[in-house]
């Protein structure tokens, strides 16, 4: 408790600095993982990571961060000036790092020089508002199909492989398409449910025609 008091009681300009040098990273790891969620990883991982966010803030946004000082080192301090260098340092900056970093990283990996964000190929294939038909094969041997629309939804990681269809439909014996299920409200699948799933273009075919 005295530590924070002691910090608390720094001159504004002192305590400024250890704010712009700390905080951002913190903001940047959030929209980072709201981004891209992750498995959770150790504090001390975290601190690293969060740290070294608050240091690329600090360095294209060292002039305002300067600015920022100046005006707390006036008498009296223009607050207004100062809360609008903070607002960037502290919220927006570090807010478009990580969205800037994500869309990099997208856009190296369409040309083959990274890998991209997605470490499984359920979390590739079901990423992003896409409706499609899907036939999932259960454990038992017995084939579900149903409309994966954009009120259907598919969890990515660190929890890959939950579906919900939004949308039941009947097959006949060689697994195509016949109707939807008067009164369907979907279906849940956690990945231990099925072997594979099947997925078919959304209006690339008659549906009497897609499946089998």
């Amino acid at each position: 408790m005295e530590d924070i008091i002691k910090v608390v009681a720094l001159p504004a300009v002192q305590f400024a600095a250890i704010v712009a040098l700390f905080l951002p990273g913190f903001v940047s790891l959030k929209v980072d993982r709201l981004i891209q969620p992750a498995s959770p990883t150790a504090v001390g991982e975290m601190v690293i990571e969060a740290f070294a966010y608050s240091l690329i803030n600090a360095g294209l946004l060292s002039w305002a961060v300067f600015k920022a000082s100046i005006e707390l080192t006036k008498n009296p301090p223009d607050y207004l000036h100062t809360a609008t260098y903070a607002a960037l340092v502290c919220v927006v900056g570090p807010t478009l790092w990580p969205v800037a970093f994500r869309v990099f990283q997208r856009w190296a990996a369409g040309k083959g020089w990274v890998l991209g964000q997605d470490r499984f190929a359920f979390d590739f294939a079901f990423r992003g508002p896409r409706s499609r038909w899907i036939i999932v094969h259960l454990n038992d041997g017995r084939l579900v199909g149903g409309y994966f629309g954009l009120k259907s939804y598919a969890t990515v990681e660190p929890e890959s492989g939950h579906v919900y269809l939004e949308e039941l439909w009947r097959l006949d014996a060689s697994g195509r398409f016949v109707a939807a299920i008067p009164g369907s409200r979907g279906a849940i699948f956690r990945p231990t449910d099925y072997v594979w799933i099947e997925m078919f273009h959304d209006g690339a075919q008659p549906e009497g025609e897609i499946g089998g």
